[in-house]
């Protein structure tokens, strides 16, 4: 992913790292210019991004609360995060209360986060597809349990001399079809931070500071949609008021959902 860059309000970008540094040579892009690229806190200014103290300066870093450059032996490396030691207090607070630590309004990403309705859209893609492969490995167990292809037990085989082949097939059926969605919402968010669904419609997630997510936040995302669910799907709603467009399991995990394209 390249730079992007704001210019009289307007989000300007992706652009490579030759572009960029033209666009600094001409002056197009200032020391106060807000720049952003994967990797960053959120939109900073050209000379806190690039200049002394920024990635490239291996003894300071910029804090994620104030946006502000320090010498990093008097800071606190937390999750990949740099925090000063003013902030310190502000920024644990904040990821207790499940708010980002990132300083002012700054976004994981150019275009914004990700609302509720292209949310559910990318979802109901999403379990289209679930569905197919669910109903498809069902008929193959049926074949393994009943020496036939069936997607659900059929009233015939409730009969209760069958019961225990009954619950073995059921119990099988819902073991394989939770470890369908769990390897594919791994597969696809480990590989290209996005489902099919959310690729679709040009979404991925991300943690609140834009950077990727680990194997085991991945894995306690998909669970925690569980519990979004089981709250009368109030924890998907929540997306629609929240602020960064989180879900119930977006609080709980440290996630966002952001927009890749306008």
């Amino acid at each position: 992913m390249g730079w992007y860059y704001a210019v009289l309000n307007q989000r300007l970008g992706p652009v490579s790292d030759t572009d960029f540094a033209a666009l600094v040579a001409n002056g197009t892009i200032t020391p106060a210019t807000l720049v952003w690229r994967e990797g960053l806190a959120g939109w900073l200014p050209y000379a806190q991004a690039c200049g002394p103290g920024s990635a490239e300066d291996p003894d300071h870093a910029i804090c994620a609360v104030s946006g502000r450059r320090y010498p990093k032996s008097q800071m606190l490396e937390y999750e990949g995060r740099w925090v000063s030691a003013e902030h310190r207090e502000v920024f644990f607070q904040r990821l207790r209360e499940g708010l980002s630590p990132a300083a002012g309004d700054a976004m994981p990403g150019p275009y914004g986060y990700g609302g509720f309705w292209i949310r559910f859209a990318a979802r109901f893609i999403d379990g289209l597809l679930i569905t197919v492969v669910g109903q498809i490995t069902n008929g193959l167990l049926g074949l393994l349990f009943y020496s036939r292809f069936v997607w659900v037990a059929q009233p015939a085989q409730l009969d209760p001399k069958n019961m225990a082949l009954f619950f073995a097939f059921t119990a099988a059926t819902m073991l394989v079809g939770v470890g369908i969605g769990l390897s594919y919402e791994w597969y696809f968010l480990a590989k290209y931070q996005a489902t099919l669904g959310k690729m679709a419609l040009g979404l991925k997630v991300v943690r609140a500071d834009g950077t990727r997510l680990s194997n085991g936040r991945i894995v306690g995302r998909h669970f925690s949609t569980m519990i979004s669910q089981i709250t009368l799907f109030i924890g998907y709603m929540m997306a629609g008021w929240d602020d960064e467009k989180r879900a119930l399991h977006d609080r709980i995990c440290d996630t966002r959902v952001v927009k890749t394209r306008a």
